[in-house]
């Protein structure tokens, strides 16, 4: 389907009195196809839109006045929408809407008051809408009929001459004291039977009372499913955990760096650490999938608090951290919806699965009782406890080694391309084909979208050599496959810069302080004072430092204000030419501290 989609995002607070002007623009000829789309939020975050009904308010130009219920699209993400129909969609004119949600639980919610245009199209030029107006509910459709059956009694008085009152009320009486004598007769007067009212295959016996059949149908303890059945019996109870099974264990001794805690797992963490969220004891659940890393910290101390936090896309900034609503008050919403026994959402038996049901004997009370106390087909808590304590996602083999492994010979990323896993770890030997050291390496891979040829599929390896070098390489099936082992460089490799002596030449000597250079990464530093003749060679450092097409800079004199070229040969070779100062013979020397110079 085509729409005009006019999205309209809005967060629940306290500022929804004035109506918000939008540019939003429909035209009569917008038949079916002029949607807005809604997005709430609460506190910065989705708002759930579960046992919720919305109503939208639409208040014409011509003043018309409709009422109808949105559609929620996304309970989860606070995502709902409403098509106009074909008659509201001729109302042309500004106009006055508003977004309200009605819970179940009796509560309700002004969201916000906007305002829209519906544009008369040029084909639609002799339309003239005729008012319409939307009844809420009954109370609104008695008063309209009371005031017409008003305007009916006035109009027709003179009836009474037709008929006498006393002659009408008479008979009346007679009908109504018949009626009453129907209505109060409780013995079945119409010999009702039970094949008649649907229940003609139910035996007269003692059955299970319906509280106690609802109360063991919903009892999750007792009852698996087919899903759970089937998860439990693929999971792997390997986890990862310390080896006797424990959780990883970070010590109040410990400068703990949560950015740095990026292995799948549980922790616990007895001190707040760095970049961490302030709890002086957590337990801390580590989550994957694709390209998002989540980190779930649970207040180990009061047990009050419960916070998790993202990190994806650059695979290098972590978002803040964000506190979960607690228990107490999740579960409370929870179980006022759950304890309500009057079908709130008007269940009928064809949307539970029973439309073809037939109406057949139950099952004796005798009979219930003996299936509910059989603890053999029953689950009980520890059971589920234990299941659900397991890892359900292998990343190791079933022994609790790496998945796969590579020893010389063999090629590391092929294995990890064949081996039809979308997560695991490897082990590959210094002298495997395409390892990333000739030290022998671990590591973790994630691939995803697997196809038969390789094609579509993307992914990402980790692995450390037992050198505590860090290597990744990324696989991307649409173009060049496998981009290759890149080593990453440590901060410690950047924080430390080696200074060496420039060799002087010609008569060139030290000032105040060494003439020295050094390499940082992609750039060449100088530093120092000395003495220097101009227009020859004054010194030379390794031509493995220096551009290869050279380059020039400026320095400053000493003794006098003043400039001079430094050149920097591609040989290495070093020579100071081009003075300018207000007086030359006032050069006492040459301050060699220069703008770090690009390398290749």
């Amino acid at each position: 389907m085509i729409y005009k989609d006019a999205a309209i995002s809005a967060n629940v607070g306290t500022s929804t009195g004035a109506f918000r002007t939008t540019n939003i623009n429909f035209s009569t000829q917008d038949i079916g196809t002029a949607k807005l789309s809604f997005h709430l939020f609460k506190n910065g975050v989705p708002l759930p839109l579960s046992a919720v009904t919305g109503k939208l308010v639409m208040l014409m130009a011509d003043g018309s006045k409709f009422i109808k219920n949105i559609t929620i699209v996304d309970k989860q993400n606070g995502k709902a929408e409403y098509v106009l129909t074909s008659d509201e969609i001729k109302h042309y004119g500004k106009v006055q809407a508003s977004l309200n949600l009605y819970y179940n639980n009796k509560q309700s919610l002004g969201i916000i008051k906007f305002t829209f245009e519906i544009n008369k199209d040029l084909i639609d030029s002799d339309i003239v809408p005729s008012a319409e107006y939307y009844i809420v509910d009954f109370e609104d459709l008695k008063q309209s009929v009371e005031t017409i059956v008003a305007d009916l009694q006035e109009k027709f008085k003179d009836l009474d001459n037709v008929e006498t009152k006393a002659g009408a009320q008479e008979k009346a009486d007679a009908v109504q004291s018949n009626l009453d004598e129907h209505t109060s007769n409780k013995s079945n007067p119409h010999g009702v039977t039970k094949s008649q009212v649907g229940l003609g295959n139910v035996d007269n016996v003692q059955q299970a009372p319906k509280q106690d059949f609802d109360l063991h149908v919903s009892d999750a303890i007792k009852h698996i499913s087919t899903v759970e059945r089937s998860k439990w019996n693929g999971a792997q109870m390997h986890k990862i955990t310390q080896d006797d099974g424990r959780i990883i264990y970070k010590s109040a001794t410990e400068a703990t760096d949560y950015n740095e805690i990026t292995d799948t797992g549980m922790y616990l963490i007895y001190n707040k650490g760095l970049n961490g969220p302030g709890l002086p004891y957590a337990f801390l659940l580590v989550m994957s999938s694709k390209n998002t890393l989540v980190q779930i910290a649970y207040d180990g101390y009061k047990g009050e608090q419960v916070l998790f936090r993202l990190r994806k896309n650059d695979s290098i900034t972590w978002t803040a951290w964000f506190e979960l609503e607690s228990t107490v008050g999740a579960q409370k919403k929870v179980d006022a919806h759950a304890n309500r026994k009057d079908n709130p959402h008007a269940v009928t038996k064809a949307q539970v699965g029973l439309d073809k049901v037939d109406n057949v004997q139950q099952a004796s009370l005798a009979e219930f009782n003996a299936h509910n106390y059989n603890s053999v087909r029953h689950v009980v808590q520890a059971d589920k406890d234990k299941w659900n304590g397991a890892q359900l996602s292998k990343i190791t083999a079933d022994h609790g080694g790496v998945s796969i492994a590579a020893n010389e010979g063999e090629d590391i990323l092929q294995k990890i391309v064949d081996q039809g896993r979308s997560m695991g770890t490897f082990y590959a030997n210094g002298k495997a084909v395409n390892a990333p050291s000739t030290y022998s390496t671990r590591g973790i891979f994630h691939l995803t979208g697997l196809s038969s040829d390789g094609k579509g599929m993307y992914g990402w390896v980790y692995a450390t050599d037992y050198k505590n070098n860090v290597f990744t390489n990324y696989y991307d099936g649409s173009t060049t496959y496998w981009q290759g082992w890149k080593r990453l460089i440590p901060s410690a490799d950047f924080e430390s810069v080696t200074w060496q002596n420039v060799t002087l030449k010609n008569g060139a000597a030290m000032g105040d302080r060494t003439f020295q250079y050094a390499k940082w990464g992609k750039l060449l530093l100088f530093r120092g004072h000395i003495t220097a003749p101009r227009e020859v060679v004054i010194g030379s450092i390794p031509s493995s430092v220096v551009p290869s097409n050279g380059a020039v800079v400026l320095v400053s004199t000493s003794g006098i204000t003043g400039l001079c070229k430094l050149v920097v040969y591609g040989t290495g070779d070093l020579k100071l030419t081009g003075l300018m100062s207000n007086d030359n013979n006032a050069v006492t020397g040459y301050h060699m501290d220069v703008n770090p110079i690009p390398l290749d």
